[in-house]
């Protein structure tokens, strides 16, 4: 009875490893951010952030090593809450990339509605590494006033944690994805005003975009009078 005790137990036991191995390890990212020191750049804007963005979560199964849910979303608000008092001479948070009509109309330039395209991560175990890494790529677009696209950029970023100063991969996991987040914002930081797009906008005193003209319909071409048949030719009588 013993030695059958024995076996269950060990059995039990190499159930809960399995399941350790194979199971969803869900992780979310903390929201402590910096504050850019630096000079802000001339410009008001708003932030638009959307339920993509603040809901993001990226899910990835890896053989052996069961699926990965790192939510990313949650902290975006502090991120760019954070990021935006550092970099612009004033921000606010906006609902919709049109403002015109609104009560911060008179108060902002433009708005700047950032997006997640992309997020992948390495564990040590796939690189033959001692680090955990997250690749982040951030997409940017500005938006004058009247809601009309002025232009968008790209913005790669990068983050890495060594699986020596963490006890769980969960844990060197989130340390990667944090680092990848301020990187970003170091990114964003320095190179905001340098954008082609942004710099162009701030030298022509950030104006509105010309509204797209009116889409023109051919009109309808005028009806043409019905043309009767040529009756037909009789036949001589005999």
């Amino acid at each position: 009875m013993m030695a059958s005790g024995y076996k269950s137990a060990g059995i039990a036991a190499i159930c809960i490893a399995l399941c350790a191995c194979s199971g969803t390890k869900r992780l979310e990212i903390d929201d402590n951010f910096p504050v850019p020191l630096m000079d802000k750049a001339p410009v008001n804007l708003g932030i638009h952030l959307d339920e993509d963005l603040t809901g993001y979560t990226h899910t990835e199964t890896i053989e052996k090593k069961g699926t990965w849910e790192v939510s990313i979303g949650p902290a975006q608000q502090k991120l760019f809450d954070n990021l935006a008092s550092g970099v612009f001479e004033g921000y606010a948070f906006v609902n919709d990339t049109a403002i015109i009509g609104t009560a911060t109309e008179n108060t902002l330039d433009g708005v700047l509605k950032p997006t997640i395209k992309e997020v992948q991560f390495s564990l040590p175990v796939q690189t033959r590494s001692n680090y955990y890494e997250v690749w982040i790529r951030y997409e940017f677009q500005l938006y004058d006033k009247a809601g009309t696209l002025i232009g968008d950029w790209n913005l790669p970023a990068y983050g890495k944690a060594s699986k020596k100063n963490y006890g769980s991969s969960s844990r060197g996991l989130q340390a990667a994805a944090m680092a990848a987040c301020r990187d970003a914002m170091a990114f964003f930081s320095i190179n905001f005003s340098r954008e082609p797009v942004v710099r162009k906008w701030l030298t022509a005193g950030k104006p509105q975009q010309p509204a797209p003209p009116p889409t023109q319909t051919a009109p309808a071409p005028d009806p043409q009078p019905a043309t009767n048949p040529a009756p037909a030719a009789k036949e001589d009588q005999a």
